[in-house]
């Protein structure tokens, strides 16, 4: 859990209210919100990945002046802060934890920020996205696993389209830099290292940053769901216990769609706690009762 600068607060507390003023303004059409709502996840990412979306809005001729003159605001907030908070916990974490590191961000502007910075601090790293050939990526796994002659790079960092369907077991230290609304994506990002061939223990660090919804979302998952005790799988068929087939992620965005204000939204993913809560109680039952059945059945 972390905490803001002054300058990433000022920008995440301004662009949050921006968003929820235009997300209901009367000129506000779905490609607008969608735009918005991009942004609202970016702001819980990096600067960078914020400032790129505001460069785009700012060129954007359905913006009127008004709202061009804010978005400018904005941007300049975001290009005045080089290095996050996020960037300095993950240069805490290795300084503090040695071995290899597996760093997943969902935005490929924060990745290129994670690489640069780490490379500015003589930290060896690799990029892995989805925008990379076949080639390029057999080659960014090939120099982050190394071989007897050379040992692999230190940190790996990737997207999500990048690493689908890759087996990264020879590593053991995964870094959540940002968190996806889809706890699903989250355990995915986990089974990459979590998976049968890893003889160590698989250590997670997820970063949030307080008073921001993503420090919501690790509350709901690891409060609530008590997804980190696990076993993979597990979270999907709790998930699907959900009143009214809602996605978590549904659920999530209608909360923050909703609410008026911060006060507001805290007290609806209060109300998503509670939904989840049920269908964990609910999962376990069933689990229970299959076991039973599983023990009565060995019996005959």
């Amino acid at each position: 859990h972390l905490s803001l600068s002054e300058r990433e607060w000022r920008l995440y507390a301004d662009v949050t209210d921006y968003i929820r003023r235009r997300f209901r303004a009367t000129d506000s059409d779905k490609h607008l919100r969608l735009t918005l709502m991009t942004l609202q996840r970016e702001l819980s990412s990096s600067p960078q990945a914020v400032a790129a979306t505001l460069r785009k809005m700012v060129h954007d001729t359905a913006h009127g002046a008004r709202a061009r003159d804010e978005l400018i605001h904005f941007l300049e907030l975001a290009e005045a802060i080089p290095v996050g908070r996020k960037l300095h916990a993950v240069r805490e974490i290795l300084q503090r934890y040695p071995g290899q590191f597996l760093i997943f961000t969902e935005y490929r502007q924060t990745l290129e920020t994670i690489l640069r910075q780490l490379e500015a601090w003589d930290i060896p790293a690799v990029g892995f996205h989805g925008g990379m050939d076949i080639n390029q990526k057999e080659s960014a796994v090939a120099k982050f696993r190394g071989d007897s002659a050379q040992p692999g790079v230190r940190v790996m960092v990737s997207t999500e389209s990048g690493a689908e369907g890759r087996n990264l077991q020879f590593c053991h230290q995964l870094i959540n830099y940002d968190l996806p609304w889809n706890p699903m994506r989250v355990e995915q990002r986990i089974g990459r290292l979590h998976r049968l061939g890893q003889v160590n223990e698989v250590t997670i660090f997820n970063l949030s940053c307080n008073e921001t919804i993503e420090a919501h979302i690790i509350d709901l998952l690891a409060r609530k769901i008590r997804m980190f005790e696990l076993v993979i799988g597990e979270l999907d068929l709790i998930l699907g216990n959900i009143d009214g087939a809602k996605s978590f992620e549904d659920l999530l965005r209608q909360a923050w769609e909703a609410s008026a204000n911060e006060t507001d939204l805290r007290e609806r993913i209060e109300e998503i706690g509670s939904i989840l809560v049920r269908a964990r109680r609910d999962y376990e039952r069933v689990r229970s009762s299959n076991e039973l059945l599983d023990e009565a059945l060995e019996t005959v």
